[in-house]
């Protein structure tokens, strides 16, 4: 078991970016306007909010696109299942309004409306990742075995634990911390994995989250407004130099940095989490992308807008090059190829990751010379990969 000093460093690690400031909620004056809002996919707000699936059949995985007017489901029919790799399935509006050109003459004629003030985020009180943290979990025995043969006593997890504050539940569940730049926490993941393979266990319950869970026993309001961040976010305030490498899942950056650890690994959570909201954290920075097998297209896309915010940026296409067709089928992700280099002594990622650093290296100097007109005119510099 570990001491109880290396919980306190852990939790002291959180405390020096954790600021005691409220974010106060945005103010905004009621304004009539008559305009067309963009349709938008329904916000989770439990079970109650999803929908059985068109094409996979899932009772609880569909999410339908609203009406920006009226706020009322276009049709059961457009909307995303969340089932990304496994179902796939995505009707947009514009699809839908293709098919069914009467329909878009009642969506877009425009109504006067009210613009409501934007509404505060709320937390969840830092106490509950300090009494969560703990090695039990069968996730991190899975990361024992993978770095250091089952010895708790292991500088990798340490600093693992340390850097994230993995939290475990009774049944040996990991909770994945979601905490801002600020230090405020803004929801847990809950996962449950095989000890001895890392898959997880999907028919024991599937994916849970801390704020639904405290919501039910009444320790949060029903009305808890969740916007998520990404998975090691608060990172970036403690490492301001490192290189930000973005993975989907928590699971991909954990071992990731777990064998490179002088990058900031995060995660996205999925492949439609990768929004410029979420992404404005990372302004200014140097950033590589490792989509899944499935991803590459659409996370290039996403990296010309973080471009114009400033980073410089390099899409891996590490997997979309070297996966089987049988990798493909079974959508691996950066956590399997890793596991495997692990275990056969190949250095492909090694050589990935320094490849994309240097491409990086190349676009700082091929800017340089512009920064004299940045400095004096007071431009802004749109990044391109290289």
């Amino acid at each position: 078991m570990h001491r109880v000093s290396k919980h306190k460093k852990c939790i002291a690690l959180y405390r020096c970016i954790t600021s005691d400031t409220a974010i106060q909620p945005i103010q905004q004056s009621k304004k009539v306007m008559e305009k067309y809002n963009r349709p938008y996919l329904e916000k989770y707000t439990g079970k109650v909010s999803r929908y059985k699936c068109p094409k996979c059949g899932d009772a609880h995985s569909f999410a339908c696109y609203l009406d920006g007017n009226t706020g009322e489901i276009i049709d059961r029919s457009v909307g995303r299942c969340n089932h990304e790799s496994g179902c796939g399935y995505h009707y947009t509006p514009k699809q839908f309004f293709a098919d069914n050109p009467v329909e878009k003459e009642r969506i877009t004629a425009p109504v006067q409306q009210v613009r409501k003030p934007q509404r505060e985020i709320n937390y969840i009180p830092f106490s509950y990742v300090e009494k969560s943290v703990s090695y039990n979990s069968s996730f991190v025995n899975f990361l024992c075995g993978l770095f250091d043969r089952y010895s708790l006593e292991s500088p990798t997890i340490e600093r693992l634990m340390q850097d994230y504050a993995l939290g475990a539940t009774k049944d040996g569940s990991v909770i994945y911390w979601q905490i801002d730049t600020k230090g405020k926490v803004r929801t847990g993941k809950v996962m449950k994995y095989d000890p001895n393979s890392g898959h997880r266990i999907k028919n024991g319950g599937g994916i849970n989250w801390i704020h639904s869970i405290m919501k039910k026993r009444q320790l949060l309001p029903e009305d808890y407004n969740l916007v998520q961040c990404l998975f090691g976010e608060h990172l970036l305030r403690i490492y301001p130099d490192r290189i930000v490498v973005l993975v989907e899942s928590e699971k991909s950056a954990l071992i990731a940095s777990g064998v490179y650890p002088n990058y900031i690994w995060l995660a996205t959570g999925g492949k439609s989490q990768l929004s410029i909201d979420k992404l404005k954290v990372l302004k200014g920075r140097r950033v590589i992308m490792f989509p899944d097998v499935d991803g590459f297209e659409y996370w290039s896309n996403k990296a010309k807008e973080l471009e114009c915010i400033g980073c410089r940026v390099i899409v891996s296409d590490l997997l979309e090059r070297n996966a089987t067709d049988e990798e493909r089928d079974n959508k691996i992700d950066l956590a399997d190829w890793i596991i495997v280099q692990l275990s056969t002594g190949r250095e492909e990622m090694q050589n990935e990751l320094t490849k994309a650093e240097q491409n990086l290296l190349i676009m700082k100097r091929k800017n340089s010379a512009l920064q004299e007109l940045v400095d004096v005119f007071g431009l802004e510099l749109y990044y391109a990969k290289g």
